[in-house]
């Protein structure tokens, strides 16, 4: 597992909790406190904790699978990491709008398979990583022809629900029009959920601001998926859209995921998907996304 941050403490802890050796590559502070005090959990009022071998340089032994889970703008260090690692599935699990084709040109096309994680949450100051899994967004694994089993396989056993998906790139670039636009709103929020969700005139901003970036997206040939994705911002009224998000936003979802992301990422990931999603859609194309994000 190369990231130990929330997506990656999540995933190394389950999979460890499931029977599978993990080995955390990690820095500083960060590998000190999982050597010394292992992951710990919360889901609702479940606890799980586990003791995962951590490193603190890339090790030479052979992985059946390197698990990517960092930021968009650690990426780049991350898989420079990764790609001196012997190892059979490259796994990249991070927003990634401009795809998957530089990954496999340096790595090789058999050895990559995208992924994206299912779940969210954040880190107190104790360490304890609060998180739930996403109803509506399941962990999405990229079809390969079955290579992808034995990667399903785990993760199915660490007890997070799967969907395939053979449309992967267009997957990642939808995912993130959808972020980039709800952290957005939630900075004219001041990161304040009530602030946002109950002002009807912002909700529907951020609706009309993704349909914006979906059309454009289209156009350039980008299938817009999940199917659940765009019916919600392309199919049903902008009204009802507004609803739905705001009530999603107000329980669990916005204040254990979706908040803390967007507040702590404000500068970092979502700066670099914003120039990401400027090489997808021409400017001009997403009007009303361009003065969202302006």
């Amino acid at each position: 597992m190369i990231g130990a941050g929330v997506i990656g403490r999540i995933h190394a802890c389950r999979l460890v909790d499931a029977g599978h050796e993990v080995t955390v590559l990690a820095r500083g502070d960060t590998a000190a406190e999982l050597a010394s005090q292992g992951i710990t959990l919360r889901e609702g009022s479940t606890c799980t904790h586990a003791r995962v071998c951590v490193v603190e340089a890339v090790p030479e032994e052979f992985f059946d699978f390197i698990l990517i889970a960092v930021r968009r703008d650690q990426s780049v260090a991350a898989i420079d990491a990764a790609a001196t690692v012997p190892a059979g599935v490259l796994v990249p699990m991070f927003n990634n709008p401009l795809g998957l084709g530089s990954l496999r040109e340096r790595c090789g096309a058999d050895r990559v398979i995208g992924a994206f994680p299912g779940v969210g949450g954040h880190i107190t100051p104790d360490g304890t990583v609060h998180y739930l899994q996403i109803r509506q967004q399941p962990t999405t694994v990229e079809c390969r022809g079955g290579r992808e089993d034995p990667l399903v396989q785990a993760l199915v056993e660490a007890g997070f629900r799967v969907e395939r998906t053979d449309h992967m790139d267009a997957w990642l670039a939808t995912h993130a029009v959808f972020v980039l636009a709800l952290s957005a709103a939630l900075a004219r929020a001041d990161y304040s959920l009530p602030r946002l969700t109950t002002n009807h005139i912002a909700m529907r901003t951020m609706v009309r601001a993704v349909r914006d970036g979906f059309h454009a997206l289209e156009v350039q040939g980008i299938k817009i998926t999940p199917p659940g994705l765009s019916a919600i911002f392309t199919r049903v009224p902008v009204a009802f859209a507004a609803y739905y998000w705001s009530r999603l936003l107000r329980g669990p979802l916005g204040q254990v995921a979706v908040l803390p992301h967007a507040r702590a990422t404000h500068d970092t990931e979502m700066a670099v998907l914003r120039t990401d999603i400027a090489e997808l859609i021409p400017p001009g194309a997403a009007p009303r996304l361009d003065h969202l994000l302006s």
